[in-house]
């Protein structure tokens, strides 16, 4: 056969040529594979998450609600980011919700962040997490692909008739805390200086009378 004839005429100095060049080929492919899984290891890393009833969403959550996708943004920093989903609430069956609330949700792989379509309608199941330390602490809704969340209007019965929500906006709720939280250190500050300068001063006047000074 010819390819016989070939391979047997073939000096061995070509075969090792062969040989050399299909396991270089193999080494290559798999430095590649290597090195695409350390940079981008969150591949590896996909959520995962195991089934939930509506009544144990329901008891984990702090807010419940059915709502519309209104608006998204996606917040870089602080790393790894979130995304803020700002829901037209129709009705609320747990915790206070506004009549626009904004949900965030993670953004990395790890963290099963959903990311809706705008004008999707979904039952949110969130929990209320602190963001920030310190005076600059807020409370904010989060949920996640594994909080239970339900993709249309339609309401499980378990969950009860709920009520309105709340009128207003939930950042706008956010930001007048924050400055109320602003404007009280704002007097601390303002109040410690005072008293540091009230401080200065009476001991200046006291220096200025004190008794062994008038005799001179």
């Amino acid at each position: 056969m010819p390819w016989l004839t070939a391979r047997a005429t073939a000096s061995p100095r070509a075969l090792a040529r062969t040989a050399v060049i299909r396991l270089t080929s193999i080494l290559a492919a798999l430095t590649l594979g290597l090195l695409g899984v350390a940079v981008f290891p969150s591949s590896a890393y996909a959520c995962s998450c195991d089934g939930i009833s509506t009544g144990t969403a329901a008891d984990r959550a702090d807010a419940v609600f059915v709502g519309t996708v209104v608006e998204k943004e996606r917040v870089r920093k602080p790393t790894p980011g979130r995304t803020e989903m700002r829901f037209n609430v129709t009705r609320v069956y747990k915790g206070t919700v506004f009549q626009q609330q904004v949900v965030a949700s993670p953004q990395d792989a790890g963290g099963c962040g959903i990311d809706p379509e705008i004008n999707s309608t979904w039952v949110i199941f969130a929990e209320e997490r602190i963001e920030g330390s310190g005076d600059d602490a807020v409370f904010r809704l989060v949920t996640q692909l594994c909080s239970g969340n339900l993709p249309g209007s339609k309401v499980p019965s378990t969950l009860g008739r709920g009520q309105p929500p709340v009128t207003g906006a939930s950042d706008r709720e956010e930001r007048a805390v924050n400055a109320d939280a602003a404007f009280t250190r704002a007097l601390k500050i303002t109040a410690g200086a005072v008293g540091v300068l009230a401080v200065l001063a009476i001991a200046g006047l006291a220096f200025l009378w004190r008794p062994g000074r008038q005799d001179r």
